[in-house]
């Protein structure tokens, strides 16, 4: 059986810096999103508006539906480092397009193209992780870096996204309009890190071991991870409906841009503190499955709140609520599928992956097409409510994975 080796500083910081970038790449289009779409289609009908935005939110995180698994797959066969580089590369290309974007029709593409690309970075860099690390607290902890890395990314992109939009509304009519420079700026970024990748990441080192169930069996799935890969497409439903409602709602009450950008940064920064308690040494990680049904249960009260809210300050409180339990929920059960899974680790994570991907697809179209309607724009966040509390209640019994192998 291959030894795990430890994850150096300099590669650990590598997968980390792509999480960040490519979490970035995401966020930043968030505020500037309904501008986008006013601008190629020629269209300021908010019914429409609504409806794009849903589905070009839909078009990005449903590429990884299939991508995600092909991904995993491909970086088993071949190794982690390459597979990272390609994604990387891949995802600053088709961002740089989509910022330049001429038409509708062809930043669909673009954004479709960049989730694909997108897709390859998450599962890999926790299967390196996965093949890296063998002691549980450290395993735990670092699943929990990579999460905030993710966060911290999808911080600086709202913000980022929203301040240009506010400074375009000062600048008037430019050649190149404004939102268009952090697209260029994430898509520079992701550039480096597929260096710092190529640069740092051991190129020799084959796929580790995978983690063997204690009653191996010919089955596909070992018992209760159907339920754990359930409940991650759950939580991500819940969370793109969140990301999309949130958006739609921001240009309902006329808040501007920059508010937008103030209210998903506020997301970030409390999913940043839940995980840096979290996945601390204070908490053990068998102690983290019971977490997880009281996050789904505060996740789905913030989001019954939304549609009654107003005020900016009233709806930072629902918005941390909801923010605060997606940062618990989702790195914690991409670490509990790692942990019980009899196939190699970058097989496993990318269809956890593709999991998360098909529920952010599906609670992100879903969230436009009712905003869409104008009887039913509350209704995204109410639904969306409801499918939490059912896996609350689904949540309450997590299959206990084997012990760790202990480095040799």
């Amino acid at each position: 059986m291959q030894a795990r080796l430890p994850t150096s500083r300099w590669s650990l910081g590598a997968v980390l810096a792509s999480a960040f970038v490519v979490a970035l790449g995401y966020g930043i289009v968030l505020p500037v999103l309904p501008m986008m779409v006013e601008r190629l289609a020629g269209s300021t009908d908010p019914a429409f508006k609504a409806r794009q935005i849903g589905l070009l939110t839909a078009a990005y995180v449903s590429a990884p539906v299939v991508a995600a698994f092909l991904w995993g797959k491909w970086s088993d066969l071949i190794g982690r480092r390459p597979v990272l580089v390609i994604g990387l590369i891949g995802f600053a290309v088709t961002l740089a397009a989509s910022a330049l974007a001429p038409s509708l029709p062809v930043l669909y593409i673009g954004r479709i193209l960049n989730g694909g690309f997108a897709a390859a970075v998450g599962p890999t860099a926790l299967a390196f992780i996965a093949d890296t690390e063998g002691e549980d607290d450290r395993r735990t902890r670092i699943f929990g870096w990579m999460s905030m890395a993710s966060i911290a990314g999808f911080l600086v992109g709202p913000t980022l996204g929203g301040l240009v939009a506010e400074l375009k509304l000062d600048l008037g009519v430019a050649a190149v309009p404004p939102q268009t420079i952090p697209f260029l700026l994430a898509s520079g970024l992701a550039v480096a890190a597929a260096l710092g990748v190529w640069s740092v990441l051991p190129g020799h080192m084959l796929p580790g071991p995978r983690v063997e169930s204690s009653k191996p069996g010919s089955s596909m799935f070992v018992s209760g991870e159907i339920r754990l890969l359930a409940l991650a497409a759950v939580a991500a439903a819940g969370l793109g409906a969140f990301e999309v409602g949130l958006t739609l709602r921001n240009v309902e009450l006329t808040m501007g841009p920059a508010a937008l950008g103030l209210m998903f940064a506020t997301c970030s920064v409390v999913m940043f503190a839940v995980q840096g308690l979290v996945f601390s040494p204070l908490v053990k990680p068998a102690a983290t499955t019971l977490l997880v049904a009281p996050a789904f249960l505060v996740m789905a009260v913030g989001l019954a709140a939304m549609p009654k809210l107003a005020a900016f300050r009233e709806m930072l409180f629902a918005v941390s609520a909801v923010s605060a339990s997606a940062g618990v929920i989702s790195p914690l059960l991409a670490y509990w599928v790692s942990r019980i899974s009899v196939r190699s680790q970058g097989m496993e994570l990318g269809i956890q992956s593709a999991a998360v991907s098909l529920g952010l697809s599906v609670g992100s179209a879903a969230a436009g097409l009712l905003f869409g309607s104008h009887r039913l724009e509350g209704a995204a966040f109410l639904v969306a409510a409801a499918a939490m509390a059912l896996a609350a209640i689904a949540s309450l019994r997590l299959p206990q994975p084997p012990p760790l192998e202990q480095p040799a």
